[in-house]
């Protein structure tokens, strides 16, 4: 869990209630704020849990000293000296270094060491810290970055307006701007547009922490197990990067690892000369087998001979069963594993009709299926068979007919595989499914009610004393014959006004009022002038039935589909313009959201992360509707919602 984006409260309470009955053998944190949280929180919810935490900066005994029985770990000490040291050696004419970080705690952490490091390089360069920035301010500051200068890009998780960037998105924000060498200390920026530098490996910390969660696992206390202190950092560069800045490769030191390196003549044309090697080779051998195809021939006949005796030996012990059936649905051969499996002799078997062996259920549909199995070449079906002591078991059967040149049935090769436990998994699985769809539909349910709960508190609990102000201020302007306290008492209103604005804005955002007042049409309707004046796309609107008379918690489903729709246009189509469409089609409600955007990829359709398309799909469960969303041929994405009226109405 991101502990950069939610307060420790939030993720105590989400942890609490889902595994606070759980008893875990061991937990990984990684970074420092997660680190803290599960100290804070250690003896309420992880009791005597081993923990082994990684990726720690400015680690000190003295953090775990109260749990070291159950801590170990491996701190992240970054080389920022290491990092700036060979900056300056690959661009000595440097005058400046612009220090870019944020002020979560690993930040302030790494601002520690800086302040640490700055004196050892007065005489040689100024330092610049860009600390606790705006991005956008940031972008324009990186743009006017003069020459001679370098950028020591540490991390922008958060910025000054609050707003959240993973490691890779900070940079790629940055990038497009800079038109200077970049340098970190950190791995995951590598090959996103920085140069390099002494890199502290994300990925090796993860590894070596896996280790010690392995010792652990397998019986060790994690107080017999040292912290690691010394992180593993490296000097690692990207070649395109060394290669913009006139960087030679001889000045980076010999242990240096340099990524995006130009392919050599062998791995640049290696599958073509692997292709010309293996033609040689198979003409090669074509010529030899032709030169000893007479002397083979009567060894292979003499295999052959043995092949069949083993044949035979394989198919009696092999671990499916086997049989065929005449035209007649008679059995007229079969292997002795599917004579075990039914409990009966082979000779008991043969000359018996298949449906002999089945469940009442299973003879009645061989019996309807079996006349037209000359239609087919192959095909599976699924039967349950009887043993001789009455037990039951379901088979999966891959049936291959045999028809002579005129097409005519011969009989058919049935190849049978035991799958009553399989088939019991799989209904186990559809009855969880159904549990989790269901909890999905009350946690809706629940986050709604909330909602609107919030939102009317909201609007009594600030709106109302805001008007009440409002009034008052009005009340007592009227009363005082001062014009500079009453431009005061018009600028204090305006405040008052925007206020309550606000406060109308939010409570409508949390639960759009005209769902409880009006109808889904008019919310739709309200909800497109909101998107329309927030993101400037223009929508077009043909909603052909203005009479539907929807439950509440229809409209307010199919509404929070349509809401969620928008939202995902306005973060990723790159979209001018939106079609929405509503209207009753063959006793249901189609509504139709297209936009012009770049489209959806079908990963992204598929991708288990898309997560504002999986609660789309689950709202749309709730009520039986059909959901779907695809990339337009014409461009752009589809969402079709189709909600049976005959059902909700």
């Amino acid at each position: 869990m991101n502990l950069h984006k939610v307060i420790d409260i939030t993720i105590f309470n989400l942890l609490e209630q889902k595994y606070g009955k759980v008893k875990f053998d061991l937990i990984i944190v990684s970074d420092n704020d997660a680190l803290l949280f599960t100290i804070k929180y250690y003896h309420r919810l992880f009791y005597r849990v081993p923990v082994v935490f990684c990726g720690i900066n400015n680690f000190k005994d003295s953090l775990i000293e109260k749990y070291r029985k159950w801590f170990t770990g491996i701190a992240e000490e970054t080389d920022v000296e290491g990092t700036i040291n060979i900056a300056l050696r690959l661009h000595p004419d440097t005058k400046r270094v612009y220090v870019i970080n944020d002020i979560t705690t690993t930040g302030l952490a790494m601002k520690k060491n800086l302040l640490e490091i700055f004196p050892k390089f007065s005489d040689k360069v100024n330092f610049i810290l860009l600390e606790n920035p705006d991005m956008k301010e940031l972008q324009k500051e990186v743009e006017k970055i003069p020459p001679k200068s370098i950028i020591l890009l540490l991390l922008v998780n958060r910025d000054r307006t609050g707003n959240f960037f993973a490691y890779e998105e900070s940079l790629d924000l940055l990038y497009p701007h800079s038109k200077s060498p970049i340098y970190s200390v950190w791995d995951f920026y590598l090959g996103r547009g920085i140069v390099g530098g002494k890199l502290t490996s994300a990925y090796l910390q993860g590894k070596k922490a896996g280790e010690l969660a392995m010792q652990i696992l397998q019986g060790k206390s994690p107080s017999e197990i040292p912290v690691i202190k010394e992180s593993p950092n490296e000097y690692m560069f990207d070649y395109n990067e060394l290669k913009r800045f006139h960087v030679s490769l001889n000045k980076l030191p010999k242990e240096s690892r340099v990524i995006n390196l130009p392919e050599s003549f062998w791995v640049k044309y290696r599958k073509t000369l692997i292709g010309i090697t293996l033609i040689f080779i198979g003409l090669s051998l074509v010529i030899i087998v032709l030169s000893i195809n007479i002397s083979k021939r009567k060894k292979v006949e003499k295999e052959l001979r043995i092949s069949e005796e083993k044949y035979r030996d394989l198919y009696d012990n092999a671990p499916d069963m086997y049989h065929s059936v005449d035209k007649n649905g008679i059995i007229i051969e079969c292997n002795e594993t599917e004579a075990k499996m039914l409990g009966y002799k082979k000779e008991e078997i043969i000359g018996k009709p298949i449906t002999y062996f089945m469940t009442e259920e299973s003879r009645k549909a061989q019996e309807e299926f079996f006349p037209n199995l000359e239609k087919y070449s192959f095909i599976q079906i699924e039967r349950d068979f009887v043993r001789k002591d009455g037990s039951v078991f379901t088979a999966a059967l891959n049936v291959y007919v045999e028809v002579d040149e005129k097409g005519n049935f011969i009989k058919t090769k049935t190849i049978g595989r035991d799958i009553t436990y399989r088939k019991k998994i799989e209904e186990e699985l559809r009855k969880s499914k159904e549990a989790l769809r269901k909890l999905s539909v009350y946690l809706q349910n629940v986050r709604e009610n909330e909602r609107k709960e919030i939102a009317r508190e909201i609007h009594d609990e600030l709106g109302q004393p805001l008007t009440a102000l409002k009034l008052s201020l009005s009340w007592i302007k009227k009363r005082i014959d001062d014009e500079i306290l009453n431009k005061k008492f018009d600028e204090t209103i305006n405040i008052v006004n925007s206020l309550i604005k606000q406060v109308q804005n939010l409570a409508n955002k949390l639960r759009p009022s005209l769902l409880d007042h009006l109808t889904l049409e008019d919310a739709i309707m309200w909800q497109i002038k909101e998107f329309e004046r927030n993101t400037s796309i223009t929508c077009h609107v043909d909603i052909a039935d203005n009479n539907l008379k929807l439950s509440k918690n229809l409209a307010l489903n199919i509404f929070r589909i349509f809401q969620e729709a928008l939202t995902n246009i306005a973060r990723h189509a790159n979209a001018t313009v939106v079609h929405v469409k509503m209207f009753r089609s063959n006793g249901s409600i189609l509504l139709i959201i297209k936009d012009n955007g770049v489209g959806i990829s079908e990963d992204k359709i598929k991708s288990p992360e898309s997560f504002g398309l999986m609660a789309m799909r689950e709202r749309a469960y709730s009520i039986n509707a059909t959901f779907d969303i695809r990339k337009s041929s014409e461009g752009g994405t589809e969402v079709i919602l189709s909600v049976p009226l005959k059902e909700n109405v």
